[in-house]
């Protein structure tokens, strides 16, 4: 995935996602605004042919970078467990 870091400072980050990938912020923004430490989480769509999607994060006493680590990390796993529950209850049900 081609992601670039429009902007970073000690408090903030700016990411930008190719265009296609929207849905991913979703889940993404929510988990971000459940951290106690991120102040603000948010995404931008802009124009839909000109304009990539961009997460913006600012977070207080911590990194954002760390921030998102770590979210990235909870949602990988979250949703890597849920392909495993899956495929187990999938392989049991023979159509």
């Amino acid at each position: 995935m081609d992601v670039r870091v429009v902007d970073q400072e000690h408090d903030l980050l700016r990411v930008e996602f190719p265009r296609g990938e929207e849905t991913l912020l979703i889940p993404l923004v929510e988990a971000l605004q459940a951290e106690e430490k991120v102040v603000e989480a948010r995404y931008f769509l802009g124009h839909p042919y000109l304009d990539r999607p961009t997460l913006l994060v600012r977070t207080k006493g911590e990194k954002p970078q760390q921030v998102l680590k770590r979210v990235l990390k909870d949602l990988a796993d979250l949703y890597g467990d849920l392909l495993t529950d899956f495929e187990k209850k999938a392989d049991k049900v023979k159509a």
